[in-house]
């Protein structure tokens, strides 16, 4: 649907208007829901609004950029929208007009809602990004600190957030359902944190929980819904419900089998455990696809895949998912060492279209991968690649784009960082060239020789080991030649 400026922008007067001057028995009564925005720097000309089961409306942006949709019988809860190739949640309510901006250089950072129904909106984008930073802390320092203190830390911050959503909700009339979404958006978080520090405390340094944790560390567990309904859509409890039946089985499966060496066991062990706990069928699904995906990627050999996947699809009742794991599973076992690395066509800085057998001109070549939609990530890259072409000239280090109908905006990014015109290529079908060299990870690097055979399919262009890798590649490749 296309509107115009000027009925844009009475809309965005009559929404304005609502925000200040209606109430929410009159919101309430409204037959219809609006949800609308504008995308600065777009990067195609719709957007995805979908609450995951049924609805999956494609909204297309007008000449200005700004789309508007008319929701009837709204099914109250959590929705996602999608901008390719980023998304992010909105609660919308019955009578709720609810307007976005954002601009894709900065996706969740320029996010802004506007208009009835935006307060607990932005509160909800709030949360998430400082949820971020704060994981982010844990991950860089925080996994360091004694279980005590780490737990004291965490119950500071959570008091500090407690507090804020007090005040919030005494100075804005929400409904119950926008109270329980907006609390459980840092609660949940909060109880993933200690998920976290466990799961890394235990795997990295052996940590006896029984011995050296609090009493108390775990305590908010006896009071989680592991099914709710209205939370299935929430990133805070699905990252939450990941970790913890991660730490659960770690825990669970390591009593059973204390030598705890058979990833098969422990990962059949786990979907086990999701089966019999979780009956809500999307949380359910969810979670066994998450934990199956995660084996397949880091499989070493087609015999433990095809175990794992097998298992997978006796206790999913999604048969879409199903039908993609399947294909998953397919793509990964064709990119095992020393198979020939699945042909794709590539375009060049000259707009020509090549193959990417044509590349192989060096003893190794390495194809690394990126995307505009994180900046931060692809000046990395190209700095690391940098890098490491100088300390091994024998190796090619070839960037791919993987943006989809994005030519201009990848050909005006090369040439302003001025990068190596020769080694930088897009994908012609980035979808499917994605799904055939499985990239799931922003990090991941190909290695082939010069014949397309594949060296490693998954490597870690700022892994650790990366580096020793590259040295014992290259002195395998010299001494072949």
């Amino acid at each position: 649907m296309r509107f115009s400026l000027l009925i844009y922008s009475i809309l965005l007067f009559f929404m304005s208007c609502c925000l200040c001057s209606c109430d929410s028995s009159e919101k309430t009564n409204r037959q219809y829901t609006y949800f609308g925005g504008e995308i600065v720097n777009p990067n195609t000309n719709y957007v995805v609004l979908s609450d995951g089961v049924g609805l999956n409306d494609t909204i297309q942006l007008d000449k200005n950029n700004r789309f508007l949709h008319k929701i009837e019988n709204l099914k109250e809860g959590l929705y996602s929208f999608r901008h390719n190739p980023e998304n992010q949640i909105v609660l919308l309510e019955q009578g709720d007009s609810v307007l976005i901006r954002l601009n894709t250089i900065e996706f969740d950072e320029s996010l802004v809602f506007t208009g009835d129904g935006a307060r607990k909106n932005n509160f909800l984008i709030d949360m998430f990004l400082q949820n971020e930073t704060e994981r982010e802390k844990i991950r860089r320092t925080g996994l360091r600190l004694s279980p005590s203190y780490f737990k004291r830390h965490q119950d500071s911050l959570l008091n500090f957030k407690v507090k804020a959503y007090k005040k919030f909700i005494d100075k804005y009339e929400l409904s119950d359902l926008a109270k329980k979404l907006t609390q459980a958006s840092f609660k949940f978080d909060y109880y993933t944190r200690h998920e976290l520090y466990f799961n890394r405390r235990y795997g990295i340094a052996g940590l006896d929980s029984s011995k050296d944790l609090p009493l108390s560390f775990f305590s908010y567990r006896n009071n989680i819904n592991y099914n709710d309904d209205e939370l299935k859509r929430l990133y805070a409890y699905n990252r939450f419900l990941n970790f913890y039946f991660t730490n659960a089985s770690l825990t669970n499966y390591s009593k059973e089998f204390p030598l705890y060496k058979n990833r098969i066991g422990s990962t059949i062990y786990k979907l086990n455990l999701v089966d019999s706990l979780i009956y809500h069928p999307y949380i359910k699904n969810n979670l066994l696809r998450r934990v199956t995906t995660k084996f397949l990627l880091e499989s070493r050999d087609n015999i433990e895949a095809n175990k794992v996947l097998s298992h997978y699809l006796s206790v999913s009742s999604n048969k879409k998912s199903q039908k993609e794991l399947r294909k998953l599973s397919r793509a990964i076992s064709r990119l095992r060492p020393n198979k020939i690395i699945p042909e794709q066509p590539l375009i060049t800085s000259n707009g020509e279209t090549i193959k990417l057998s044509s590349l192989f001109k060096k003893p190794i070549t390495a194809f690394y991968f990126w995307s505009m939609d994180r900046k931060d990530h692809y000046i990395r890259a190209h700095k690391k690649a940098s890098y490491l072409n100088t300390l091994h000239p024998e190796i090619d280090f070839i960037a791919i784009n993987t943006d989809d109908e994005q030519t201009k905006n990848w050909l005006k990014t090369i040439k302003r960082h001025h990068y190596n015109l020769n080694n930088e290529y897009e994908f012609k079908y980035p979808k499917c060239s994605s799904e055939e060299l499985v990239i799931h990870n922003r990090n991941k690097v190909i290695l082939v020789d010069n014949e397309g055979k594949i060296i490693n399919a998954n490597t870690d262009l700022f892994s650790s080991v990366f580096e020793k890798q590259l040295m014992h590649y290259s002195r395998l490749a010299n001494v072949e030649n």
